[in-house]
């Protein structure tokens, strides 16, 4: 852990010292907005201060991943003011707001608030201007949720009778600790030149890293870790192509609404059904309904980028 600390530390100062004669450059115009190499500094620095992951990349793989992540988040919020007028100052008090950093800083190992105020500080990344890319993604996760509530249709009545079954013969089922890579591709030669693209990247720097680098995915900041699924939270489809794969290995493309996938095996057990059944059906329909959306907003991301107004200088 410190290793990888101190190793954060000299790419960024490499950066840093590269750049510090440089004179503002503007790298990009998106809608109304524009993306100098300040930053893409600044995102940088976000960016390998919270994910551990991100510490075996390069410059330039870094630069990539900070000038993407900037224009994810500038089309989402030009999306979001077209439905929503976006109050910092209110959003910043808000309970839930609170409630999703104190996940997410729990998730990185930091106990108290003061701690990760602290660290953030020390890092030089402004606390409410980190609050405020999360009340972008909420925002934007509200926007999916209402449009696309009525279209999210969830079989209750097949659970129901996978779970009778289950719970009547006292079953085991596999469970899976997974990974993801998620990409988009126009036809089937986009696919296969991105899956081969990928499959080389994954062979050279890992799975958790190749992620980092090439999925659409919100789960990229984690290194594409969705954690443990049981075979019963997943599609028949997506059960087919993963359950004969051996721990490490990973799945042929999988293609899906909501995009392309490649899921690694990171581990596998059965597991015994002996549940409370209410629960367990609330919590797979609760599942298989973020399924839904997370295929919707990739989608519908999609969409507002392909009308975005992009320029590269």
């Amino acid at each position: 852990m410190k290793k990888n600390f101190v190793y954060i530390i000299i790419i960024y100062l490499i950066i840093i010292a590269n750049s510090i004669s440089s004179e503002i450059k503007i790298l990009y115009k998106i809608n109304d907005s524009i993306i100098t190499n300040h930053d893409i500094l600044e995102e940088i620095n976000y960016l390998v201060s919270l994910n551990k992951n991100l510490s075996q990349l390069n410059n330039e793989q870094l630069s990539s991943n900070a000038e993407r992540s900037l224009i994810r988040e500038i089309i989402k919020r030009d999306e979001i003011k077209k439905f929503y007028e976006i109050n910092y100052t209110e959003a910043l008090k808000s309970e839930k707001i609170d409630i999703i950093i104190k996940n997410f800083r729990e998730n990185l190992g930091f106990e108290s608030s003061q701690k990760f105020e602290d660290y953030l500080k020390s890092r030089g990344i402004n606390y409410n201007e980190l609050k405020k890319k999360f009340v972008i993604e909420k925002l934007w996760n509200q926007l999916i949720f209402e449009k696309y509530r009525n279209f999210i249709k969830i079989d209750t009545e097949k659970i129901d009778i996978e779970l009778e079954e289950l719970i009547k013969n006292n079953l085991e089922i596999l469970s899976f600790n997974l990974s993801e890579i998620i990409f988009l591709g126009k036809n089937k030669d986009a696919i296969e030149k991105k899956t081969q693209e990928i499959t080389t990247s994954i062979k050279k720097i890992g799975f958790k890293d190749a992620a980092v680098i090439h999925s659409i995915s919100e789960s990229s900041k984690l290194g594409g870790e969705i954690g443990w699924i049981n075979e019963n939270q997943m599609p028949q489809k997506i059960f087919l192509a993963i359950k004969d794969l051996e721990i490490g290995e990973f799945s042929k493309p999988i293609i899906t609404p909501g995009g392309i996938i490649l899921l690694k095996i990171n581990n596998k057990k059965s597991v015994s059904v002996k549940v409370d059944k209410k629960k367990e059906m609330d919590r797979l329909i609760s599942y298989e309904r973020d399924r839904i959306l997370n295929e919707y907003s990739i989608i519908y991301y999609k969409e507002a980028e392909n009308k975005a107004y992009v320029e590269k200088f």
